[in-house]
């Protein structure tokens, strides 16, 4: 299994999407929202279709992924850093017990 380092991906969307229009990008990302919601609705038999499979779901979360990290990249958002600093302020709002970034050092 390969591994993919968050930074490397948002290095490579950003040099793919150089100056797009995050707008444009963020209306991606709600389009892609909105698949994953059709087929975890199709999953649970709240929306007639054709049976999904665990790779369809895959695809559209990986596109959700995508835009999102595609937006973040654009505008020069470290989101390593930011997911650890957001996950220190949860565990202590929330009285964790452990945070991300302690988690990663064990």
């Amino acid at each position: 299994m390969k591994e993919l380092p968050l930074s490397k991906l948002e290095s490579y969307l950003k040099e793919y999407y150089g100056q797009a229009n995050e707008q444009s990008l963020f209306m991606k990302l709600i389009e892609e929202v909105g698949e994953v919601a059709e087929v975890l609705n199709i999953r649970a038999g709240r929306k007639a279709g054709s049976n999904e499979t665990d790779e369809n779901l895959a695809n559209e979360l990986v596109d959700v992924i995508h835009y999102a990290v595609a937006i973040a990249a654009i505008n020069d958002i470290d989101l390593v850093n930011s997911i650890i600093e957001k996950d220190k302020k949860a565990s202590i709002k929330y009285n964790h017990k452990i945070n991300l970034e302690d988690y990663l050092k064990d």
